[in-house]
């Protein structure tokens, strides 16, 4: 705790901090088969490590006198360091106990978040994501309806920062790093390098660091989660940044599948696909919610989802684009609607969603249909050219194991009834993670998008100047 109030050493403390967290979450992945305590001594060692950090935090959002965040910070640490050392012996596996898998979840990205406010007030980097109150910790108990804002907006704040996201990046990234050592085929190795760049890049530099970041909303491609992710809807940028976006990612959907985004530039499948959480979709299957999601099928209550997200981020861009041009005034508690709706979404719900994962399965943003860009490009993938196919379908109706429906986060278990009756897989929840042709015993998975038609074309082709 003295370490992170000297502010040189803040940064890297913090850095080594999320790689150590990465490598303890790494070990107990590698653990997963057998029965062992090491998850309850994980989830002390992450107790301490929380309450260091988030009592720096308090100290600096309420400006406590510093032997009072030292001493009390040091009494609590000790007594969890104890547990750490003699705690009782629990055996347990995070894959059949959702609720440990939920502590080990929480307490990381709790962990990341206290932290990441930590390095927003060193570098003066905060500003309110929903411009509700700026002050931290001030929760007006008189008034129910602003307490819960007031918190929605402290949480948003971090989850906006590029700390947090830096934060997020060391430790998921570490657990993406030893996917990409597990992968066999060329295209997913190259598919989640692409993805981890894609985040690095595309999510953290460009629009916070790089020379051109207060002009991103004029890119094209740049709105990846939909209206509001930059601004109002303006007339300045509505034809080039917003509606661009949506033209080109159309376009990029109908040729190569949703899968380019939400499994290569969305900064949800970074985190949704690691080894830790990749192992996650075990609950797919287990969690009484995650077993609604299962199969292509899309139930009622889905496109009701789908229909009344939709429904609100149209009426919200409305609102914000009379609102800017002066035909009404209207925001959401001060804020521009579609502002507030993409913060409300991208930096709250989302991250409630990825703690919640062992009780609503892997990938919930697909399964239940609640990310409107992710339904956007879903869609145009699943009209396109995109979907899986199978070399010899006899090959999957005498498979015993059915490891693809197995590995698949999403949950699709049906793809291999598909590929007997049809010999390929298309499905609108299909988003090309490709874990489905990592597992295939017998190599018998392929892809299939724009590239494989281009590849028959070149070769009619080559065949009629042969002749």
């Amino acid at each position: 705790m003295v370490v992170l109030l000297i502010p040189f050493l803040t940064v890297p403390v913090t850095f080594a901090t999320m790689v150590f967290i990465g490598f303890l979450f790494q070990s107990v992945y590698y653990k997963r088969l057998s029965l062992t305590n090491y998850p309850y001594k994980l989830i002390d060692i992450l107790s301490v490590l929380v309450v260091v950090y988030s009592f720096e935090f308090l100290s600096q959002a309420y400006n406590l006198p510093m032997y009072y965040t030292v001493v009390l910070g040091l009494v609590v640490s000790t007594y969890l360091m104890y547990r750490v050392k003699f705690g009782i012996e629990r055996k347990v596996n995070y894959l059949s106990n959702p609720r440990v898998a939920f502590l080990l979840l929480f307490q990381a990205f709790s962990l990341s978040w206290f932290a990441s406010g930590i390095l927003n007030f060193e570098t003066g980097m905060i500003s309110s994501a929903m411009g509700l109150y700026s002050n931290f910790g001030f929760f007006p108990l008189t008034n129910p309806l602003f307490a819960l804002m007031d918190f929605l907006s402290v949480f948003a704040t971090i989850t906006a920062s590029p700390w947090f996201m830096i934060n997020m990046g060391i430790w998921l990234g570490l657990l993406g790093s030893f996917r990409v050592l597990e992968l066999n085929k060329l295209e997913n190795k190259i598919r989640y390098l692409l993805m981890m760049f894609a985040y690095a890049f595309y999510s953290i530099w460009l629009p916070t660091f790089s020379p051109i970041s207060n002009s991103v909303q004029y890119i094209p491609y740049m709105w990846f989660n939909g209206l509001g992710t930059y601004g109002p809807v303006e007339p300045s940028y509505l034809i080039d940044g917003i509606i661009g976006t949506f033209a080109v990612t159309a376009v990029l959907s109908f040729l190569f599948g949703g899968r380019q985004i939400c499994s290569v530039t969305c900064t949800a499948p970074f985190m949704l696909q690691g080894t830790f959480q990749g192992s996650m979709r075990k609950y797919n299957r287990s969690s009484k919610l995650g077993r609604k999601t299962l199969t292509s099928r899309m139930a009622n209550w889905y496109k009701w989802v789908m229909i009344t997200v939709w429904a609100s981020l149209i009426v919200f861009a409305v609102l914000s684009y009379f609102n800017y041009e002066g035909v009404i005034s209207f925001s959401v508690l001060g804020n521009d609607a579609t502002k507030f709706y993409a913060s409300l979404y991208f930096n709250v719900i989302w991250y409630f969603q990825f703690m919640f994962m062992p009780f609503l399965g892997n990938y919930a943003c697909v399964t239940e249909g609640i990310c409107a860009w992710g339904t956007f490009n879903q869609f145009f993938g699943y009209l396109g050219l995109f979907k899986l196919k199978v070399k010899d379908p006899q090959q999957c109706l005498n498979c015993k194991t059915v490891d693809c429906a197995l590995a698949c986060p999403v949950g699709l278990t049906d793809m291999r009834a598909n590929f007997i009756k049809k010999g390929e897989f298309k499905s609108f929840k299909c988003i090309g993670v490709g874990d489905c042709v990592e597992a295939c015993p017998h190599d018998n998975i392929v892809f299939h998008d724009v590239r494989s038609y281009l590849k028959r074309f070149s070769v009619k082709l080559l065949q009629k100047q042969s002749k």
